[in-house]
């Protein structure tokens, strides 16, 4: 971390002094007041800093914002929560749950699925409408998924009937969380330079002839109540007691995983998002999916079925959560920590050790017989943690506060963009909303006296004029 600046008072207009009763704003004396618009904007990128201080991993961010105030820095963040676009699935056509789960909360399940992909590949929803003016779905504003999974009466029955589906599948150009499995699968053989064409071969010949030596179990929809009972039995026995909660007397329970979600590409989507193993997980490059493919989405019994069809479209979080591409994006202001008196010795390795660690730390020294002193090396690291000052000395000697123009950020993304592209689009945004701000006309004329006197003597109006008074009725005509 780079050393703690020294803060520009004249520029804050003071700081916050931390004591033990809390934060307390100590008044500066700051920069006269802009002249204008153009003098403002040539202060404020004067002093406009944004700088990266850590990558924790490849979905956190942490920066530096210097030279804005809070007002600023808020809607930075505020934005990349609820106006940066994303990708999530918004309709749903159920044609078939005979699942315990309900078709709206199954719905609301699925929304909230993270999908990866970039949304800036793809239009707003309603951009394209068709001969009526109604909005209309498009390879460039949709995106489609198909649901198809029932549950046989036992693993083995239910992997065969998995398997069966998903040739018919492949024949109709989906592609499931099991296709990127084994593209990952060939991708790592080849890699290793292995040749898979005799293990192939030799698992379609097995399952060929586990196919040919098993048929299914016939159904037990058309039996009587006693053969039922015994074959259910039969089938209940065939239950792999691998699993805690798995018995011999219990019924089989097939999960639904964002694995069994089936992407079906439209239009040119599948030469725009190949699904190819190098880029799988990159949302380009490797299709379409889900950002993780062992969500829990459901849990069938034996003989249940969900088909659905879910299409995708572009929203922001002010819409609905599902939308915003952050977990958390938080801010906090710059600790600024000054040392007024020396502190020595064990004082000093007390202070290092136990109150703020990494904050302070211990070099040697020669003034006057000590050994160690106590000097700040890493102000980001700071807590504002005031245990310190149980200590009078200590108490005396430190100085803490914060710097009310210095915004340290977090933002963790979700997974469907980088948090650095996240931070990106929000202050395209947010030039965006300036710009619209700048072209609003300076002066509103005042609607026609016409107008205003229908307005007043309506029913509506003399519940407002008897709630707020007459003052409000003055606001709309009074020049």
């Amino acid at each position: 971390m780079p050393p703690s600046p020294e803060p520009d008072l004249s520029s804050t207009g003071g700081i916050y002094d931390v004591n033990e009763s809390g934060i307390q704003f100590r008044h500066a004396p700051s920069l006269p007041t802009p002249k204008d618009g153009t003098e403002f904007l040539t202060r404020i990128s004067s002093n406009l800093k944004l700088h990266i201080l850590d990558r924790p991993t490849k979905d956190e961010l942490v920066f530096e914002l210097i030279g804005v105030d809070v007002s600023f820095a808020n809607a930075l963040r505020r934005i990349m929560i609820a106006e940066v676009p994303t990708m999530a699935l918004e309709y749903i056509y159920m044609w078939n749950n005979t699942g315990l789960i309900h078709d709206e909360v199954l719905s609301h399940r699925l929304g909230l699925i993270p999908l990866n992909v970039d949304p800036r590949y793809f239009d707003e929803y309603g951009f394209d409408v068709d001969e009526e003016g109604n909005p209309a779905a498009t390879d460039r504003n949709t995106i489609v998924f198909r649901l198809n999974v029932s549950c046989g009466r036992n693993a083995k029955e239910d992997e065969k009937i998995r398997k069966k589906m998903e040739s018919k599948w492949k024949s109709e150009g989906l592609v499931s969380g099991y296709d990127v499995e084994e593209a990952q699968q060939k991708e790592k053989n080849k890699d290793a330079g292995n040749t898979t064409g005799d293990d192939a071969t030799t698992e379609e010949k097995e399952e060929s002839k586990e196919e040919d030596e098993e048929d299914l179990e016939p159904s037990v929809m058309n039996l009587s109540l006693s053969d039922r009972a015994a074959t259910n039995a039969v089938a209940s026995s065939n239950i792999s007691t691998n699993s805690p909660i798995d018995s011999p007397h219990r019924p089989f329970t097939r999960h639904v995983y964002t694995r069994d979600l089936l992407w079906a590409p439209q239009g040119d989507q599948l030469s725009r998002f190949p699904l190819s193993s190098s880029g799988v997980g990159s949302g380009v490059g490797g299709g379409i999916r889900p950002l993780h493919e062992d969500i829990l989405i459901a849990k069938l019994r034996p003989g249940q079925v969900i088909e659905l069809e879910a299409h995708a479209r572009k929203g922001i979080g002010k819409d609905h959560a599902k939308f915003s591409p952050v977990a958390t994006a938080s801010y906090r202001l710059l600790p600024h920590i000054e040392i007024l008196k020396p502190i020595y010795d064990e004082l000093a390795e007390e202070l290092v050790n136990w109150y703020e660690p990494g904050v302070f730390k211990c070099v040697p020294t020669t003034e006057d017989g000590h050994r160690v002193k106590a000097i700040v090396s890493n102000p980001y690291a700071c807590t504002m943690s005031r245990n310190f000052m149980r200590n009078p000395i200590l108490k005396e000697s430190i100085k803490m506060s914060r710097v009310p123009n210095h915004f340290i950020f977090s933002v963790e993304s979700v997974g469907m963009m980088e948090p650095a592209i996240i931070v990106a689009e929000a202050l395209k945004i947010l030039k965006k909303k300036c710009e619209r701000f700048i072209e609003l006309p300076f002066t509103l004329e005042p609607p026609p006296f016409d107008r205003v006197l229908a307005w007043v003597t309506s029913p509506e109006m003399n519940v407002n004029i008897n709630r707020y008074g007459a003052s409000v009725v003055g606001a709309h005509y009074t020049s």
